[in-house]
């Protein structure tokens, strides 16, 4: 199957940091007005690579950006829980930001050495990378889908990312076995 992978646009926070929001409450955050228009420059690209349906996270920002693609391709939409953001807590709990960014670390320096943590607290790339699947696997009727998500589930897919994909950007990948 062939995917157009798109990093949800750039979000805006201030309101959810002005009100110190958890990070639950973040996802919820709108796309920054400021950074739309870089996504219609973007559409016109993604126009070129001929997909068939989108799918995308449920989270707001990644759902506004799905939303500025449909626009103009005018495709069926599918909102896919799984396509969410990395865990940084199985529990579900609050965890302050240096500890989050600490877990990040130790998530992707796991994934790109291709070694499983074990018996950590967050959710680990195979596990991340497995729900992705799993989800990709009900669309494999469809030779190109666009998908809007989080870096995370792209490097999940893709492997180990050294410079990252940028928000409201996409990259192309092909995933071969899938259900």
């Amino acid at each position: 199957m062939e995917i157009v992978f798109v990093r949800h646009g750039v979000p805006d926070y201030s309101l959810s940091d002005e009100r110190k929001m958890t990070q639950l409450e973040k996802d919820y955050a709108p796309l920054n007005r400021d950074y739309i228009h870089e996504l219609h420059a973007v559409v016109k690209d993604i126009q070129l690579e001929k997909a068939e349906v989108i799918i995308s996270s449920p989270y707001t920002r990644a759902l506004q950006t799905a939303e500025v693609i449909n626009r103009k391709l005018g495709l069926e939409l599918f909102v896919e829980h799984d396509l969410r953001e990395w865990r940084a807590d199985l529990d579900g709990g609050y965890v302050e930001l240096s500890e989050r960014d600490r877990r990040w670390h130790d998530h992707r320096t796991s994934l790109k050495h291709n070694a499983e943590a074990g018996n950590v607290p967050y959710e680990s790339w195979d596990a991340l990378k497995s729900r992705a699947e799993n989800v990709l696997s009900r669309y494999t009727n469809y030779s190109k889908v666009i998908v809007v998500s989080h870096f995370n589930v792209f490097e999940s897919l893709a492997g180990y990312q050294d410079n990252g994909i940028g928000c409201g950007s996409y990259r192309s990948l092909t995933l071969e076995k899938l259900g």
